[in-house]
């Protein structure tokens, strides 16, 4: 246990280091993101990768795949809540950890924070690229565009989500498991920066503050908390948070039988009162008419006595 808390503390300061140097890196030469950019870019073209098909499947799948693990593993969560007698269908605290990680991740940190407060343009919006405007260096707060924002490249902290299955791989084909993540994981992030999507920093920086959160997500659920949050303990406060929202779910239920209940009632009611109206007013309808029929039937007699004359 020591042994590993050490592994997982070294792995937290390298992540966290390699988020600062490229921050350091990017912000101190920021032609380099104009030159990587470039290497993309036709003036007569523009950047013509993302009209090709195969990089817009490999654009897909980059956000398919892993937006398809977290709804599977979330999945597992919501059936065992559904079904709290049964077991999870995978590791709970796993389920937990991806999920946290995903909300945490691209949901807030890069689309609820960052992208909310940099004003950084794209590469297709850089005048250096045909655009109209002026090129700002990573991490830039302020500028002069309010919209289709560039740091960070949320796709990237999308795929980088990936890369900690690597620790969940047995260790016997762990490091086949890293090679391939690590490889689609630079393929969909520079795929991005071909299509004139993101500047080279805007992925890097991004897939290191992914990796950072999930080292401190990891450290953690499997290192600090790692008793309370154990597949056992996870069993069992999910089977009872279960139990108390199937309850709740049917005592609502119930409730709103009962309300329709007395809401069908109640318009029973009120169909069998505006039917007793209906009946009155037909009934006083019928006697104002035999009463006018009467009244007619007067009236053409004595006109009737009038015209004839008496013959005695």
């Amino acid at each position: 246990m020591a042994g590993q808390v050490f592994l997982q503390d070294r792995l937290l300061a390298g992540c966290v280091a390699a988020t600062l140097l490229l921050s350091a890196l990017f912000i101190t030469f920021p032609g380099i993101d104009l030159a990587v950019s470039e290497l993309f870019y036709d003036p007569a073209a523009g950047f013509a990768a993302k009209h090709v098909g195969v990089l817009r499947t490999l654009r897909e799948v980059g956000s398919l795949v892993p937006l398809t693990v977290v709804l599977l593993l979330g999945a597992t969560l919501v059936l065992k809540l559904l079904s709290p007698l049964r077991r999870s269908l995978c590791s709970p605290r796993l389920a937990l950890y991806f999920v946290s990680l995903y909300l945490l991740g691209p949901a807030l940190l890069v689309n609820g924070v960052l992208k909310a407060v940099m004003d950084r343009p794209r590469p297709v919006n850089v005048s250096d690229f045909g655009g109209a405007s002026a090129f700002l260096p990573a991490w830039h707060m302020g500028g002069e565009v309010l919209g289709h924002r560039s740091f960070v490249s949320g796709e990237a902290a999308l795929v980088a989500c990936l890369l900690p299955l690597v620790a969940f791989v047995p260790p016997a084909r762990r490091r086949t498991a890293g090679l391939l993540i690590g490889v689609f994981v630079v393929m969909v992030s520079m795929n991005r920066v071909a299509f004139g999507g993101h500047f080279l920093s805007d992925v890097t920086i991004s897939i290191a503050l992914i990796a950072t959160l999930a080292t401190v997500l990891h450290r953690l659920l499997y290192g600090r908390w790692a008793a309370a949050f154990s597949d056992p303990r996870m069993e069992v406060r999910l089977t009872r948070i279960g139990i108390e929202c199937n309850y709740a779910l049917h005592d609502l239920a119930l409730a709103a039988a009962r309300r329709g209940r007395a809401l069908a009632a109640a318009a029973g009611r009120q169909l069998q009162a505006a039917g007793s109206q209906l009946v009155s007013a037909g009934r006083l309808a019928l006697s104002f008419g035999a009463a006018a029929s009467s009244a007619i039937r007067g009236i053409r007699v004595r006109r009737l006595s009038q015209v004839t004359p008496n013959r005695s």
